[in-house]
Parts: structure tokens; C-alpha cells; sequence
């Protein structure tokens, strides 16, 4: 108590939990406008439709939360035999939370990427903040595709070891 006051504090901190239909359903109207972008331009899908089926078919679906258990992001990993195609959207509410990001994303990256030989996938030329972002968590950048996707866009690949 403070000058006769509760001060009540939340002990919810940044984390990660299994996603659910319901957080694709929140995500999907709030994605970055590159993360919408990109969708659009490699399958022409809704951002919904996108989340649902990345729910679907990822090993374990995660979302990044914030302090009031809100999601900021999803993210998974196909399986694709040896291979994982790794893939993350978000909000711009991550950017509220880049410090915990931050620090916890490269051990989060090495637990998804334990059971395969490599992680890869594609990143649309536009995202330039989640291309800093993968030179930064060590991935490389092995192909330009000129033509990807539905609307024919300029995509690097990107692959980690």
C-alpha cells in the first residue's frame, strides 16, 4: 500500500505459448503492413486463412505475447522432411516488446531448429526490417528470386545451418 492506495502489478512479463485459432483471428487484422504484404504476394490468401493454415501445419505454432498476454506475433516451422521452413508475422506491438524479443528470439530459434538439418524459406524484398532481422539471428541470404509467388515479387531465400 501506498498513501492508502493498492498498487497492484501485473507478474505477466513478454512470453510464448502455443497459438490458437483465436490468435490467428486477433493477428490477422493487426499484422504489420509488410507481413500483410507478403502473404499477399506469395499466395494471394487472407492474413486469416494464412495463420490458419500455418497453425495447421507447423510443428508447434507459437505466438509471441506481451505483458497482457496480447499476441504481438506467430511463428513455426514446417516440417519439410530434414527441412524446416521457418516463418514469423507480426504486429507492430512487437516493437513494444524488442527488448525481450530481442534477447530470447536466438535461443527460441535454436529449440525450433533442433530437429533439423537446416531451417529455410523466403522473405519479400520489401520486409526490410525481417531481413536485418535474419542476417542478425545468422541466417544466410543463398538465392534472388525474381519472379516468387503469386504476384511474380523479388524474394531472397534465406537458410540456417
Amino acid at each position: 500500500m501506498q498513501n492508502g492506495k493498492v498498487i497492484i502489478r501485473s507478474q505477466l512479463k513478454p512470453h510464448l505459448r502455443v497459438a490458437t485459432e483465436e490468435d490467428c483471428i486477433y493477428l490477422s487484422k493487426r499484422l504489420r503492413k509488410e507481413d500483410y504484404q507478403e502473404i499477399k504476394a506469395v499466395s494471394g490468401l487472407s492474413p486469416l486463412i494464412s495463420l490458419l493454415i500455418g497453425l495447421e501445419i507447423s510443428d508447434v505454432p507459437l505466438v509471441i505475447c506481451n505483458k497482457k498476454n496480447k499476441p504481438v506475433a506467430m511463428l513455426g516451422v514446417v516440417p519439410q522432411g530434414l527441412f524446416g521452413a521457418i516463418w514469423m508475422v507480426g504486429t507492430e506491438d512487437l516493437k513494444k516488446i524488442s527488448l525481450s524479443f530481442i534477447k530470447n528470439c536466438k535461443g527460441v530459434c535454436d529449440v525450433l531448429q533442433k530437429d533439423y538439418q537446416l531451417l529455410n524459406n523466403f522473405v519479400d524484398a520489401r520486409n526490410t526490417l525481417h531481413i536485418q532481422w535474419l542476417r542478425w539471428m545468422g541466417f544466410s541470404f543463398i538465392n534472388k528470386h525474381q519472379r516468387y509467388g503469386i504476384e511474380r515479387r523479388l524474394f531472397y531465400e534465406f537458410v540456417k545451418i
